[in-house]
């Protein structure tokens, strides 16, 4: 069942955030470094799971999975049945790696790791209401993104994947068409905000771009993003400022259903 969403504070809520990106690029570096990637690097991503995000088990690494446990504030290593743990509490970011290092060597994950992209050096420090607050919003989003890319049925469709670079969970859905050699998609799903949106947000961005986005149906509290990128967003000021989880859980649903919509018929406007 899912719990309502948490009433966020930019500040609080920014630092959090970048702490758990920080351990999300530790685990990508991993998982990067680990399987032979595809074209577009469409295999690096990781998994928003119900405790908070992980490398996916991979059979052809002995079943290895790393998680972070955001609840316990762990990192929890596994590979064939065997455990390991790391306190990410207090830890600064060169010491998780060191341990990982360490395990994934006991582990018989023998390769070099280039750790060089984790700028941070700040101890890992989040009071436990705002590591709850943030898990909260991440298991609740990555659920009705869950539901809204099971009810698609039309077109082609990517799984849900959460990007650790820049620490969006997604999915791209292809029309199916083409637009000047270039493939007709959608790009929908929530970043855990960025410099210009510091509170999280739900998004469908379209590509190519649109000759005219005014006929494009936008619900109350959602927003037309036309900087650097263009589509539709929903803000995640909109979604607490709804009472209770039945009227939150209605608005994002109503964001998904509506805009994705509109784009389409936008799409067959071309």
């Amino acid at each position: 069942m899912m719990k309502e969403f948490p009433k966020l504070n930019d500040v609080t809520f920014v630092r959090t955030r970048e702490q758990f990106h920080t351990i999300a690029k530790i685990i990508g570096k991993v998982k990067e470094t680990l399987v032979t990637p595809l074209a577009k690097n469409d295999n690096l991503w990781l998994t928003v799971a119900d405790k908070g995000f992980a490398m996916p088990e991979a059979e052809a690494l002995n079943n290895l999975q790393i998680t972070c446990d955001i609840e316990a504030m762990k990192l929890e290593i596994s590979s064939q049945g065997r455990e390991e743990y790391i306190e990410l509490q207090g830890k600064a970011p060169v010491e998780i790696i060191n341990n990982l290092k360490i395990i994934l060597n006991l582990f018989g994950v023998l390769k070099s790791f280039d750790f060089s992209n984790i700028t941070a050096t700040e101890d890992i420090s989040i009071e436990k209401k705002n590591s709850s607050d943030f898990l909260v919003q991440l298991t609740n989003l990555h659920r009705l993104l869950k539901e809204f890319h099971s009810r698609i049925r039309d077109g082609v469709k990517t799984q849900v994947c959460l990007w650790p670079h820049h620490f969006d969970n997604a999915f791209i859905w292809y029309s199916g068409k083409k637009v000047n050699e270039q493939d007709e998609q959608m790009g929908i799903g929530v970043s855990n905000g960025d410099e210009m949106y510091p509170l999280p947000y739900i998004y469908i961005t379209f590509w190519p771009p649109l000759r005219s986005t005014n006929k494009l149906e936008i619900i109350d509290g959602a927003i037309l993003h036309d900087s650097d990128w263009t589509g539709l967003i929903l803000p995640y000021e909109a979604i607490q400022n709804k009472t209770g989880i039945d009227a939150q859980k209605k608005l994002v649903e109503d964001f998904f259903n509506t805009s994705f919509s509109s784009v389409k018929i936008g799409f067959s406007k071309r």
